[in-house]
């Protein structure tokens, strides 16, 4: 397998882990501080870090066009936590920075037991690309429902695990911290 993964580089959250799970594919991977640095077909934005941070820093580099004109290419994107939020409107971590708005709705703070989710659950995904499995979860932070959802969780209430539309793949947990299960998920969503 000779596919090249680039990682944008959010300045949030450890890189590393995403970079050494799809490597374990078979993927060359590149992190890209900057669009211009982006090589091959594939696409991560990947998770940890603050909504209105992360949108900030992706703004400051340039990334805002980049990332349309690759979703209008329909070239495959997957989003990871905070990665997949930046699909929606907004958030209320941070209530006066808009996303990207691609995927109608708003990620709110949910009433989970804990804050925050942290550890296994189980994921039941309605698309058949996808088998249902145990995912590792961190977040607080969740859309409650989505037209684009193919899979749910719950914890303490039901949220939306993961989106799919078009090219456009978001898992709200972290596939690259989920074992052999999660790197199938990526090899899924980056068509690999």
């Amino acid at each position: 397998m000779s596919s090249v993964v680039s990682i944008v580089n959010t300045q949030a959250g450890n890189l590393y882990s995403l970079k050494a799970s799809i490597e374990r594919l078979g993927c060359a991977v590149e992190i890209a501080d900057t669009p211009d640095q982006v090589r091959g077909e594939r696409l991560v934005v990947p998770g940890q870090g603050h909504f209105g941070s992360v949108m900030q820093n992706l703004e400051s580099n340039n990334w805002l066009p980049a990332l349309q004109q690759w979703r209008e290419d329909n070239k495959p994107l997957l989003g990871i936590c905070v990665g997949m939020q930046i699909f929606f409107s907004g958030s209320d971590e941070s209530p006066a920075a808009s996303g990207l708005g691609w995927l109608k709705g708003r990620v709110e703070r949910l009433a989970f037991p804990k804050q925050p989710m942290v550890g296994w659950a189980y994921c039941e995904f309605s698309h058949q690309d996808f088998r249902s499995g145990m995912p590792y979860f961190v977040n607080s932070y969740a859309v409650r429902e989505s037209e684009q959802c193919i899979a749910k969780t719950a914890y303490g209430e039901a949220f939306c695990a993961a989106v799919k539309d078009n090219n456009l793949v978001g898992f709200q947990f972290h596939p690259e911290k989920s074992s052999q299960y999660g790197q199938a998920l990526i090899q899924r969503a980056l068509q690999l």
